[in-house]
């Protein structure tokens, strides 16, 4: 089958978003490297995180809309490009390759028989972000949903519905894509992967000759490996030439800039090429320290201001999970990421102690009818 290849289009200001999302991707990883600094293998979908972050966006205001707007990198950005740049990436990035599956998928679940969303809330959510907006019932019904649209990748993203979350917000990403040049299985081969302090270990290590883009100096290579038709999705591999160099020191030094001109500089050449195949997943259960690191911490408090989004309620950002998971073999590349938004109020929880040690009010009522048969305050018990 032929690849077909889709030119996406953006609307105004759609570029400089999609550069404000590629400065969170990068800010947001070195902070969540710096809040994990171990020898686990990371793994982030800011494109996940940055849809779902934009649609509790529009429902925030005033010092928590602008704390909001610092974090998502939205500088001389409005509301309305940041919904339109969205809004044409999640119709348009499925459809972009034939030989790419790629899927994107929102969701909206707020509780019944409580304080309700602003029906403007919801309806921009669902007009620009393609949003699910459903009552909420039970976390099965949310992971399901999860679980549906990232092909199983993510089974479950919440474990229960803690009483004073009024809303879940959700976003899904799928992705399957071959490698424009695939690697043969037969060449295939163990060999020797070292370990940070040095020690090594035996893994599996595809091998190839191939003519793709590479980038080099002293300090670093870099090389690309296209999917599909090859004009659309891309894998880059970075590694220091320092093999003494920490990856997180490495990975802390580009920022979007550096990797534009990285990406730019690059040049076809003939290499053989050998990487090690890989699958695992990953999860952040707390992006606060990441976010607030980012400037928006009071998003997070009793102080923010989401008032376009409950009315009569004072709400704030109560949980931010990321989960994702990567499989990279001789044929491609398989991964999934999903990212949820609790926003919730304060519950009080009920006091250990109570003492009537102060004048207080008391009512005698018959129960069947709710009758008030005696109603009066007590100053003084003697």
């Amino acid at each position: 089958m032929p690849d077909v290849t889709h030119t996406i289009t953006l609307p105004a200001n759609g570029q400089n978003v999609v550069e404000a999302n590629n400065r969170f991707a990068l800010k947001f990883l070195q902070s969540a490297l710096q809040n994990n600094s171990g020898p686990s293998n990371k793994l982030v979908s800011p494109l996940s995180i940055y849809l779902a972050l934009s649609m509790v966006y529009n429902g925030a205001d005033n010092a928590t809309k602008d704390s909001m707007a610092n974090a998502l990198q939205l500088s001389g950005l409005s509301i309305n490009d940041v919904n339109a740049a969205c809004k044409a990436l999640i119709e348009q990035l499925p459809a972009e390759d034939s030989k790419v599956t790629m899927l994107i998928a929102n969701s909206i679940w707020y509780k019944q028989n409580t304080v309700q969303p602003l029906q403007s809330f919801l309806s921009v959510n669902a007009s620009y972000f393609n949003a699910y907006v459903q009552p909420m019932s039970t976390a099965d019904v949310i992971n399901n949903w999860v679980s549906d649209n990232t092909k199983n990748k993510i089974p479950k993203i919440i474990n229960d519905i803690p009483d004073g979350m009024l809303m879940f917000l959700v976003n899904a990403i799928y992705f399957k894509g071959g490698w424009q040049h695939a690697f043969k299985a037969q060449d295939t081969r163990d060999d020797d992967f070292y370990l940070a302090g040095g020690a090594k270990i035996k893994v599996p290590f595809m091998n190839q000759q191939l003519t793709t883009n590479i980038y080099f100096d002293d300090n670093y290579n870099v090389v690309e490996m296209p999917y599909g038709g090859g004009n659309s999705y891309s894998m880059y591999l970075l590694q220091s030439k320092n093999n003494q160099q920490p990856v997180n020191s490495f990975a802390g030094n580009i920022d979007e800039t550096g990797l534009k001109a990285i990406i730019a500089g690059m040049g076809l050449y003939n290499i053989s090429l050998s990487m090690p195949k890989w699958e695992y997943s990953y999860s952040i259960d707390d992006m606060q320290p990441e976010l607030s690191a980012l400037g928006m911490h009071i998003a997070f408090t009793g102080a923010a201001d989401f008032s376009k989004m409950y009315s009569t309620a004072n709400v704030y950002i109560t949980k931010a999970v990321h989960k994702t998971y990567i499989k990279v073999d001789e044929e491609g590349t398989e991964a999934a990421a999903a990212t949820g938004i609790g926003i919730g109020t304060t519950v009080a929880a009920p006091p250990q102690t109570i003492t009537f040690n102060h004048p207080f009010m008391y009512i005698i009522t018959e129960k069947q009818t709710g009758a008030i048969i005696f109603t009066g305050i007590l100053n003084n018990p003697l």
